[in-house]
């Protein structure tokens, strides 16, 4: 595949992991994909970022690109969901999400 086909794929599944997670968490879209600083949105943008790399398989640098963010703020986010994911609470409620987005029709 190439680079730019690649990079397209990508942003597309981070839209949807974007919409996923900001209706888990009931944040807007637009705040989860922005630069959005409440709890409840970095929340949602930690684990759209999370879904992606996890779910998706993608790798943190893609994420990063794919999100506009730094490899260093997607390697916080996936560190920091995979420690919560120690309670069980939270852990079903991310695999919930990952099972979302693994049977999302996506048009790539």
């Amino acid at each position: 595949m190439n680079k730019m086909r690649q990079s397209t794929d990508d942003r597309t599944r981070a839209e949807l992991a974007v919409s996923i997670s900001a209706a888990a968490v009931g944040a807007s879209k637009e705040d989860v994909a922005g630069q959005g600083r409440s709890h409840r949105v970095v929340l949602a943008r930690q684990v759209a970022m999370y879904l992606v790399h996890v779910a998706c398989g993608i790798s943190l640098s893609r994420v990063a690109a794919a999100f506009g963010r730094d490899r260093s703020t997607v390697a916080y986010a996936v560190r920091s969901l995979e420690l919560r994911r120690d309670h069980p609470e939270f852990d079903a409620w991310v695999q919930a999400l990952e099972e979302s987005i693994v049977r999302a029709p996506v048009m790539l």
